[in-house]
C-alpha cells in the first residue's frame, strides 16, 4: 500500500510539475532563439550603417547630372565613338527624397568599342545602371541606344 502511494505521488508530481515545465522550457527556448536572431540582425545593421552612409554620399546631386553625363560622353569619345544628344529630365519630388532619373545615351561606332563602353558603364564606381539596351547595325557601324538610370538627391 505504501509502495502504491509512493508510485501515485511520483506520477502526480510528474504530471503536475515536470511535464508542464518541459513544454514551458520549449516555449522559452523558441522565444530565446527568436530574440537571438533579432539581436544578430540589429548588430549586423549597426555594423553596416556606415556603409549606407557611404552609398548616400555616392549618389549624385541634381546639379551634378551634367558632370555625370559629360564623363560618359568623354569616355565614349576616348573609345572613338560618336555620341548624339543625351536627354534627361529632372524628376519632381519632395525635399530630401531620392528620385530615379533615366536618361538616353545614343552612341555609334565599332562593335568592340561599343562593347567596351557597356563594360565601363557596368563596372563604374558610380551608382548607375543600364535599364534598356538596343543595338542596330548599318554599313559596318553599330548604333547603340542605351537607357541609363541613376538616383539623384537634392543638394
Amino acid at each position: 500500500m505504501v509502495l502504491a502511494g509512493l508510485v501515485f505521488l511520483d506520477l502526480l508530481v510528474y504530471f503536475v510539475l515536470v511535464a508542464p515545465s518541459g513544454a514551458l522550457l520549449s516555449a522559452h527556448e523558441a522565444t530565446y532563439s527568436q530574440l537571438r536572431k533579432q539581436q544578430a540582425a540589429a548588430i549586423l545593421f549597426k555594423k553596416q550603417r556606415p556603409l549606407f552612409a557611404g552609398i548616400m554620399a555616392g549618389i549624385p546631386a541634381q546639379k551634378d547630372m551634367p558632370i555625370l553625363v559629360k564623363e560618359y560622353v568623354q569616355a565614349a569619345k576616348r573609345l572613338n565613338l560618336t555620341v548624339a544628344a543625351v536627354n534627361y529630365d529632372m524628376p519632381k519630388r519632395g525635399s530630401g527624397e531620392l528620385a530615379m532619373l533615366a536618361f538616353s545615351f545614343p552612341a555609334e561606332g565599332r562593335y568592340p568599342d561599343i562593347k567596351r563602353l557597356i563594360y565601363d558603364v557596368e563596372t563604374s564606381d558610380r551608382l548607375i545602371g543600364i535599364q534598356d539596351l538596343k543595338l542596330e547595325t548599318e554599313k559596318g557601324r553599330v548604333k547603340l541606344n542605351m537607357k541609363l538610370m541613376t538616383y539623384v538627391k537634392e543638394q
